[in-house]
């Protein structure tokens, strides 16, 4: 419980800091720093499981008869209920907002009433049975739970923090998204994706008929990017147009220019 009020302290920071808009020293945002926190609570989910096979040892090694299991019982019943409520409403702002502070802050709550019910179920076993290395065997399986879960949110900061690309679906959906837009474009290719903090990256090059004018390019990057941001809302987009016959571009046949002078290419819908 004091690792999650730790937890809580940090994402509570690192969120306002994140939210902040670009300046002149962060020209990008602050998208990361909401990583960095989630990287942070990762490890003190970590140490958690630490602290409890440590305390699970010791009381292999110094068993221990545990007194007052009725209030013990009581306490840990409520425990395990305002943690799970707390845990819902963490995941579903997480949800939300697609925060990954928020989504490790719920995953401490969650732990926190997997142990409470972990604890709840050693107890009642106790209090019938009086077997106490039921107790260090309960922590051993809460901690192993606890380190899985650590690992797979780790796994996700360190993903974020070295700018792997977004999971293949949501790279898929932006794909079919751009492909939408043809024959307004020839095709859009070099697609990159990265996540920041709340933030998805599209970075990408739209190869457009030549003959189209600077505000016409224009006219259909700006769908493009209202696209993208309709499916994955606070996406930051950055095109790179190239014309048809452009150094390394590929030049459609439908591109060149019509007997009525009209270049195909440049149709719109």
């Amino acid at each position: 419980s004091g690792l999650d009020l730790v937890s809580a302290l940090i994402a509570s920071y690192s969120i306002r800091e994140a939210g902040k808009p670009a300046d002149r020293e962060h020209p990008y945002g602050h998208g990361k720093i909401e990583t960095l926190s989630s990287l942070l609570e990762s490890f003190l989910l970590v140490l958690a499981a630490i602290i409890i096979v440590g305390e699970g040892v010791s009381h292999i090694r110094n068993p221990v008869r545990v007194e007052h299991t009725g209030i013990a019982m009581a306490t840990i019943a409520i425990s395990l209920v305002v943690s799970y409520l707390v845990f819902r409403h963490n995941a579903k702002a997480g949800r939300i907002t697609d925060s990954s502070a928020i989504q490790v802050n719920a995953l401490h709550f969650l732990a926190d009433a997997v142990t409470s019910a972990g604890v709840l179920i050693a107890l009642a076993i106790i209090h019938f049975t009086h077997a106490l290395w039921i107790d260090p065997l309960i922590a051993f399986l809460i901690a192993a739970y606890i380190l899985g879960v650590s690992w797979r949110q780790l796994k996700r900061s360190i993903e974020e923090l070295t700018d792997r690309r977004l999971p293949l679906p949501e790279v898929e959906k932006a794909r079919a998204i751009l492909e939408s837009f043809k024959p307004r474009i020839m095709e859009a290719h070099d697609l990159k994706t990265r996540k920041s903090g709340v933030h998805r990256h599209f970075d990408f090059h739209a190869l457009v008929c030549g003959k189209l004018s600077v505000a016409e390019s224009h006219d259909v990057c700006d769908e493009m990017e209202d696209g993208l941001e309709a499916e994955f809302p606070g996406s930051k987009v950055s095109i790179h147009v190239e014309p048809c016959g452009h150094p390394g571009a590929a030049v459609p046949a439908r591109c060149f220019r019509t007997a009525t002078g009209k270049c195909e290419a440049g149709i719109r819908k």
